[in-house]
């Protein structure tokens, strides 16, 4: 009787351990699916992509025709075109912001944007970014039409259209040819830009919500 008694509860013992392991293995496979379906889910939410872009701007309005920051010296408003991927050609490009230079221009100028840029696409959308801080300094290359060169983050920060809630970021790598001091006749001041760092995240289907 006492060999039968030991052996049921041998047997109990077994079947109990037994079936927490299976349930254990249940667990793990859910969890292991929810994770799946989470990285499945984020990846068809966020699509990342390289951004690469080359236009130019000039000078839309006056320096100094905006108020900046005490302490600033000037806002400068710049508006051009150009091609990018992912937006095709730039009908619109526009940026404002304020830069800080000391009488004697001592470099390096820092600058920062006073409200958001925008790229618009050909068919009107909309990527918004900002430059939150950057610093323009002189150029050192072999090409006689550039004077200074800046290299900054560019922010995106949503937009319009299939750009609504997109996000990341890119580097400048601008070029300024600094013209005329009047902006007019044949030399005019512009800044080329010649972006090939830079990744877009976008959220597939956002511009119809």
């Amino acid at each position: 009787m006492k060999t039968i008694k030991l052996l049921s509860v041998a047997l109990l013992s077994l079947f109990l351990f037994t079936g927490c392991e299976d349930i254990t293995d249940e667990i793990n496979t859910e969890q292991s699916l929810l994770e799946k379906d989470y990285l499945h889910s984020k990846s068809s939410v966020e699509k990342s992509l390289p951004f690469k872009a080359t236009f130019t701007v000039w000078r839309a309005e006056a320096p100094g025709s905006q108020p900046c920051d005490a302490g600033s010296s000037e806002t400068m408003v710049m508006k051009g075109n150009g091609e990018s991927i992912h937006l095709g050609q730039l009908q619109e490009i526009f940026m404002r912001f304020c830069s800080a230079p000391t009488p004697e221009v001592i470099f390096p100028v820092n600058y920062w944007f006073i409200e958001t840029g925008k790229f618009v696409a050909a068919n009107g959308d909309e990527l918004h970014f900002v430059i939150e801080s950057g610093q323009i300094w002189p150029y050192n290359g072999d090409n006689p039409d550039y004077q200074l060169h800046f290299n900054d983050d560019l922010i995106f920060t949503g937009g319009t259209g299939r750009f609504k809630g997109a996000s990341g970021s890119a580097k400048t790598n601008a070029y300024v040819h600094a013209g005329t001091t009047d902006n007019e006749g044949d030399d005019p001041f512009y800044t080329d830009f010649f972006i090939n760092i830079g990744r877009l995240i976008i959220i597939p289907g956002s511009a119809s919500e």
